[in-house]
């Protein structure tokens, strides 16, 4: 199977080829990521009335973004500016249609989601429409559709498919590398903040993804059982519990939010005492270390 999709993407043309991950997994390429979705969201929250042609533009020092919404088409486009800390210098071009001019299954269908670069003296373009880092914009962009089409109905549903799409994400996330699980923790998050959470609730979500955080250094010290665990919580466990409890009523919320809370403040104590366990590891390396020194040096 491995080898039929290598034979497939060797004659798929350049500009349809998926970005590859190292290009925009950076620290700055991600701020600029979550600072278009954030415009995305107060333009959506803001939008008018009636349905109306804008445009926005909207610039930092390493970064710029343009929105542009007319009658056919939304588009962001999205570049690094000659201060951007980002390795490789890009322009990223997404062009939706709207709703009501072409859609597939409610959403409107992608015309363009390109990311141009130069590496290794070489001009690259590259698709980014199946980047699981995007796939959140692509829904912030149709709930921005909705919201400027008036459609008051389907943005609660767009909502609920925008955190159904950011489960199975992060559960469908088959890397071992805790760093990236823990940014499609983070996007998972941020997502969930929509739904007017409790504060607690929240917080203590975001206490799990900081303990997370402490653990990323020297995770594979931990023992397999110990890093299953942890992967499971974030991939499975946290989503899962989330998710159900969303889809309640709010009368059921209200009754399954100490439950909820204690749940999620015993997944805080397992990586806390993780953390804890990450330390003294580390002291008993560095004694074994000094230990190995002492023998070899001193004679």
């Amino acid at each position: 199977m491995e080898w039929v999709d290598k034979m497939k993407l060797m004659f798929t043309p350049a500009h349809k080829k998926p970005v590859e991950d190292h290009i925009i997994r950076d620290t700055a390429t991600r701020s600029m990521l979550e600072d278009a979705e954030d415009l995305l969201v107060r333009m959506a929250e803001n939008a008018p009335s009636s349905n109306q042609k804008k445009s926005i533009r909207r610039k930092q020092k390493e970064w710029l973004i343009k929105v542009k919404i007319n009658h056919k088409y939304i588009s962001v486009v999205m570049l690094d500016q000659k201060h951007s800390s980002s390795p490789i210098k890009k322009r990223i071009v997404i062009v939706c249609f709207r709703k009501y001019m072409k859609a597939k299954n409610g959403i409107g269908i992608c015309k363009e989601a390109s990311i141009r670069y130069i590496k290794d003296g070489r001009a690259h373009i590259r698709s980014v429409r199946e980047s699981s880092l995007f796939q959140s914009l692509f829904y912030r962009i149709h709930h921005l559709d909705l919201a400027y089409s008036n459609d008051a109905v389907t943005i609660q549903q767009s909502a609920k498919e925008l955190l159904t799409n950011q489960q199975h994400l992060l559960q469908e996330t088959k890397t071992n590398d805790l760093s990236m699980l823990l940014e499609e923790a983070k996007r998972y998050v941020r997502t969930v903040n929509q739904f007017s959470v409790d504060p607690l609730i929240e917080s203590k979500m975001q206490r799990l993804i900081q303990q997370g955080e402490k653990l990323q250094t020297d995770f594979t010290l931990l023992d397999f059982e110990e890093r299953h665990t942890v992967r499971r919580m974030f991939k499975e466990d946290v989503p899962s519990i989330i998710h159900t409890y969303l889809s309640l009523s709010l009368k059921h919320q209200l009754d399954h939010k100490e439950e909820l809370y204690v749940a999620l403040s015993k997944m805080e104590l397992t990586l806390i005492r993780f953390v804890e366990r990450l330390e003294q590891l580390r002291v008993e390396r560095m004694n074994h270390l000094l230990k190995l020194q002492s023998v070899r040096y001193d004679k």
